[in-house]
């Protein structure tokens, strides 16, 4: 847990979760009313959007994180190693500058750098560079059909 580099960070909503992104990575909010569909897509991925020339892929973290999706039609724009990604939000609560609440190991997660209490709300960090190979890994698996592929040719 690095909480001792950790001095201002932006406190995202998602549902009743409440996720800390660091400055040097949280670049701006985007509206999202409809992302192109990628076909075949894992679920998490709910499509691209370009944002000032750049392809950007929107997720929905819910799938992730195990809870209810977010409806607010916007996003959170996040860029690590030059590379960006955004995912649904439901609002931004704002910047914490004076992160005096108690600092708390996460639990088995290694999507979270640590966990913050403040004001009577657990304020999750995200570890950026973890979520990105997260999403990176479920990007590679092909996503699940249902449906069986036709023969075009029938049997003997």
């Amino acid at each position: 847990m690095m909480t001792s580099t950790i001095s201002k960070i932006w406190v995202l909503r998602l549902g009743s979760t409440f996720l800390g992104v660091e400055p040097r990575v949280f670049k701006e909010v985007l509206e999202v009313s409809q992302p192109t569909p990628v076909p075949l897509a894992p679920a998490p991925l709910l499509g691209l959007v370009s944002n000032q020339g750049q392809i950007v892929p929107v997720f929905d973290l819910s799938h992730t994180l195990q809870i209810a999706p977010a409806g607010s039609g916007i996003a959170a724009l996040l860029e690590f190693e030059g590379q960006p990604l955004a995912f649904m939000i439901d609002e931004v609560m704002g910047l914490r500058t004076n992160l005096s609440g108690a600092w708390f190991s996460p639990s088995q997660d290694p999507l979270f750098s640590a966990l913050l209490e403040e004001d009577g709300k657990t304020v999750q960090i995200l570890e950026v560079r973890q979520l990105f190979a997260h999403l990176s890994v479920q990007m590679s698996t092909p996503a699940q059909t249902s449906a069986t592929p036709s023969r075009l040719v029938p049997q003997a």
